[in-house]
This record gives C-alpha cells, sequence and structure tokens, in this order.
C-alpha cells in the first residue's frame, strides 16, 4: 500500500496536470468564442455560448477534478511542503501552450520556469530532511 505522503505527491501530479489541460482546453475555446466580455449586456450571451461548447465543459470539468485532486493531496502533506509544488503547474503549462496552441516562444518566459523548477528541486531536497 502506498503510504501518505507518497499518495500526495502523485496527487499533487496528477492536479497539476489535470489543471493544465483543462487552462489549454479552455484558452483554446477562446479563439472560437473570442475574449470574455465584461460588459452585463453582452457578458450573458457570451456566457449562454460557451454553455453550449461541451469542449469548454470537459475544461470545466478538468477544473474541478484537478481541485479534487489538490484538495486530497493537501490533506495528506503539511501545505509549506505541498504548495510549492503548485508551481509545476508553471513550466507544464508554459510548455503544453508552446505545443497545443502555438504561442509565442520567448527566452526570458524559459528562463524563469527553469528558476521555477530549480526552487522546486531545492523545497524537494528540504522536504527530504
Amino acid at each position: 500500500m502506498i503510504d501518505a505522503r507518497s499518495l500526495g505527491f502523485a496527487l499533487i501530479l496528477v492536479a497539476v496536470v489535470v489543471l493544465t489541460g483543462a487552462q489549454v482546453v479552455i484558452k483554446s475555446r477562446f479563439s472560437v468564442h473570442g475574449v470574455v466580455p465584461l460588459q452585463l449586456d453582452t457578458f450573458l450571451p457570451y456566457l449562454l455560448g460557451m454553455m453550449r461548447d461541451w469542449l469548454a465543459w470537459l475544461g470545466f470539468a478538468g477544473l474541478i477534478v484537478s481541485s479534487i485532486c489538490w484538495y486530497a493531496a493537501i490533506s495528506r502533506l503539511p501545505l509549506s511542503i505541498a504548495y510549492p509544488f503548485a508551481a509545476l503547474s508553471y513550466p507544464v503549462v508554459f510548455i503544453s501552450s508552446l505545443v497545443f496552441l502555438r504561442e509565442a516562444f520567448s527566452w526570458q518566459a524559459l528562463a524563469g520556469n527553469v528558476l521555477i523548477v530549480a526552487g522546486l528541486l531545492l523545497v524537494a531536497s528540504a522536504s527530504q530532511s
């Protein structure tokens, strides 16, 4: 049987991957529906259009599944250890946005994501003791 700590880290990984997928799917739907309007008279028709889009629903379901996994993870791990691992979503979203959404690459974004991973490795080494 898997111990609570290992299960907690596995749940964080699942939460990050599912969250990333959900964000990529939802972002891709904006190319179909356009930007989210902030005026009430145009927001409601926009929302109704999004509600008819099954891929948007898939993205929203991913947000819910990711949240459940996250809360299950932090119920098994100290928040001070678990929370930094939520930052894994940044490099995973960075790579996913390049691959699936064809967003522009920048060296600054790559450097920032490398620093995030380095910070996570530092936190992980501290959590081993």
